[in-house]
């Protein structure tokens, strides 16, 4: 906070609460006296100023707040409010004409930037005055970082939903079925991102979110549009012990929304009944096993999850090894389980 000071020979007047060192000052601050003392009697920074042998002349009502009085010598005033100030710093100004910023702790353990700046002339003993003037130190408190986690997230959320509306508009401009699924199945994509960043956001304990509640969540929305198809089309959860680490939640529900999509597009003949298993649980030998299972029509002749090139099958492996697991399939009898098993 810039402040402005003029000092000078005589005294400065024991006017509107500022207090002059005991006896007059001869020789000390001058100039303008009347709006020495304004400036520093007004200032909403604590601000002392010491003459000759280091004595305080003047202490505004920021600094008298905190409990200094004009009268006191630096080792008194730092002694009784800033223990961990070094009077010696203070004198080093005095002594060397070079200002000093100090970061001390006070008796009430906040923190403040103390900056003890020489003024130009000589106090009344002959010594230089200085002015020490001192800023809080500002330290976020949980609430403050709680607010800008807040707002950070809820502008990420922004950010992807425009990315989707673009993708949207996108879709509706083209005029090859093709290319119009595709651009569909990347706004899906965009969809689980901003539901899983929501997620994060919003049900954390720590560095982990429940997961549990994400997957029932979103296999309830996988049917509703499972059972727009047909009658008795149904998603089912069976998940336990799911608090997973944060940075996995995101790579994890893509995951599961590819599986899941594809049990849902492949799996079952159109109209007819069908249902989809999702299961995360726990392994006996430690970290969690996903399963994405169906009882449709099962894989092609032939299908090798290494070498399948849908861009879905391609997604699922790569965010698989991001994890640390490898993906893999196996019959179910009848239908399909592709298997994860997750090191966390």
């Amino acid at each position: 906070m810039p402040q402005v000071f003029a000092a000078g020979a005589g005294r400065v007047p024991e006017e509107n609460g500022v207090r002059p060192a005991n006896g007059p000052s001869q020789g000390g601050l001058d100039g303008n006296p009347d709006l020495l003392r304004d400036i520093i009697e007004n200032s909403p920074a604590p601000t002392a100023v010491f003459e000759g042998g280091l004595r305080c002349s003047v202490a505004n009502a920021a600094m008298r707040a905190l409990g200094a009085n004009a009268g006191q010598t630096e080792d008194e005033l730092l002694a009784g409010l800033f223990p961990s100030a070094d009077p010696e710093a203070v004198r080093d100004v005095a002594r060397t004409g070079q200002s000093r910023h100090l970061r001390v702790t006070g008796v009430d353990r906040h923190s403040w930037d103390m900056d003890v700046t020489p003024l130009r002339v000589e106090g009344a003993a002959g010594g230089r005055a200085v002015m020490m003037a001192l800023r809080p130190v500002v330290i976020d408190s949980p609430d403050s970082v709680d607010q800008q986690v807040r707002e950070v997230s809820h502008r990420v959320k922004n950010t992807l939903q425009l990315v989707s509306s673009l993708l949207t508009l996108q879709t509706l401009s083209a005029k090859e079925p093709e290319m119009r699924r595709a651009f569909q199945e990347a706004c899906a994509r965009i969809g689980t991102v901003t539901q899983a960043h929501q997620r994060i956001h919003g049900a954390t304990r720590g560095s982990l979110v429940d997961f549990g509640s994400y997957l029932r969540d979103t296999a309830s929305e996988m049917e509703a549009n499972f059972a727009a198809g047909g009658a008795n089309r149904h998603v089912v959860v069976a998940v336990e012990d799911a608090m997973l680490p944060v940075d996995s939640v995101i790579p994890l529900a893509l995951i599961v929304n590819e599986l899941v999509s594809n049990a849902i597009k492949y799996a079952y003949a159109p109209g007819g009944p069908g249902i989809v298993e999702i299961s995360l649980l726990p392994l006996p030998e430690g970290g969690r096993r996903l399963v994405i299972g169906d009882h449709g029509r099962g894989l092609p002749p032939g299908f090798e999850v290494a070498r399948a090139d849908s861009l879905g099958m391609k997604v699922a492996r790569a965010f698989a090894g991001q994890l640390k697991g490898k993906l893999r399939v196996e019959p179910n009898d009848p239908g399909t389980r592709f298997i994860i098993d997750l090191p966390f």
